[in-house]
């Protein structure tokens, strides 16, 4: 199985390892990896640890809430511009990667990101200001469109020798190639403001219409068996893919699963059988053990058996996180994302969770979820809370998180094998 497993996927991971803009994304992304990594510290304090539903608060009655200033403080600086600093590094990787190692291309990469963001005017603050729902991780699509779209039209437009602008001799190298890049620059630059010019008749920003575009296909389908499978399915691949899928779906999954856990808390108050199955803890419990796609799970495997050091450091630097379903490190550091090889088992693990929870929940072993609990409780413990204490819950989450690094460990052997080639 495992020969089956890298003949298959290792001339595929080697092709998509030599492709130019993946490549590029991926450095992009492990160039942002330590602002990632402190922001998500920072995320799982204030959630976790202080505040008012921190442990602190929990057990000695003690918030600690002035403390969490310093979180609000650093979040906003980290994991909200995460598009930004995403499209400067990616377009600076994909940049060098053509011998251009200066930093004027990205810089307008980042430019031509803002051209694509709405701008909001406060007619009561006198003031214009763009949502940070589009520099964060909402973004990130755009950021690799505007990243990559950047570094191709300036090359195109420079191999035009009349758009060039020549400097003499005496002109230090770094300003004469500012002055070269002066004229493809600002077309780069017009084309992205004619693509904003579009969107704004249309009636909605680029980023809104991709997740319109992805989103409307699926509001129809949300509670359906088949349509729990086809969304959660995209909902992994779109992820590996770079979409933080979250901001696609939850809109519309959300209201829907908490109405059912709220008719699951009513039956329960009132004596009754809870007849549904699928809410948001539910999901918590079996698909996003250490955040989506069972990262804690992926952890655990590459502790277990990667040989990669580089692996190994990234998975002991994201554990903590993930123990509190805290995903960022490990899938934008080693990364999960636009790795194919990572992607297949983080779709399969969240298949196999949800199988193994609906058939648990079904024939009664799994007590039905009827309690709302933060999002930040650690994986299996969510499913004991959730349920109102269901040994069973523990023991079939417990059997999801071993079937789940059981199914990432083959894929991180074959990113063994995968580096014994490259090397």
């Amino acid at each position: 199985m495992m020969q089956k497993l890298e003949d298959f996927f290792l001339p595929i991971a080697d092709k998509l390892a030599q492709n130019r803009y993946l490549s590029a994304i991926r450095d992009g992304f492990v160039a942002i990896l330590p602002v990632m990594i402190v922001g998500s510290f920072f995320v799982l304090i204030n959630n976790v640890i202080i505040g008012e539903n921190g442990f602190t608060n929990k057990l000695f009655n003690m918030p600690f809430t002035s403390l969490t200033e310093f979180g609000a403080v650093v979040v906003p600086a980290t994991m909200s511009i995460m598009a930004l600093l995403l499209t400067f590094t990616t377009a600076k990787s994909l940049s060098e990667s053509y011998g251009d190692t200066g930093s004027v291309v990205p810089a307008i990469a980042v430019v031509s990101l803002f051209i694509l963001m709405p701008v909001t005017f406060d007619a009561d603050m006198g003031i214009e200001y763009i949502n940070t729902h589009y520099t964060g991780a909402a973004s990130m699509f755009s950021a690799f469109i505007a990243a990559i779209a950047t570094v191709e039209l300036v090359r195109l437009f420079s191999k035009v020798k009349a758009f060039v602008i020549k400097m003499p001799d005496t002109v230090p190298p770094s300003i004469s190639r500012s002055f070269n890049q002066l004229i493809p620059v600002m077309f780069t630059i017009l084309i992205f403001a004619i693509i904003r010019i579009i969107t704004n008749k249309i009636g909605m920003p680029l980023n809104d219409l991709i997740f319109s575009v992805i989103q409307t296909p699926f509001t129809s389908i949300v509670s359906s068996g088949i349509g729990l499978t086809v969304i959660y399915f995209l909902y992994m691949l779109l992820w590996g893919l770079g979409i933080h899928t979250a901001f696609i779906f939850n809109p519309i999954l959300e209201p829907i699963y908490l109405t059912s856990l709220a008719a699951n808390e009513a039956a329960h108050t009132a004596g009754q059988a809870m007849t549904h199955v699928i809410t948001k803890p539910f999901l918590d419990s079996v698909a996003f053990m250490g955040g989506a796609g069972n990262m804690l799970a992926l952890i655990v495997a590459i502790l277990i058996v990667s040989r990669r050091e580089d692996y190994r450091s990234i998975a002991k630097l994201g554990f903590a996180p993930a123990l509190f379903n805290i995903s960022e490190p490990i899938m934008f550091g080693l990364p999960v994302v636009m790795n194919p090889i990572l992607i297949v088992p983080m779709i399969l693990s969240t298949m196999a969770g949800l199988l193994i929870g609906v058939i648990s929940t079904t024939i009664g072993f799994m007590g039905h979820t009827y309690i709302l609990i933060p999002w930040t409780t650690p994986p299996i413990l969510g499913s004991f809370l959730s349920t109102g204490g269901s040994w069973g819950a523990v023991l079939t989450t417990s059997l999801i998180f071993v079937a789940s690094v059981a199914i990432y460990a083959p894929f991180v052997m074959i990113m063994n094998k995968q580096r014994e080639i490259n090397a």
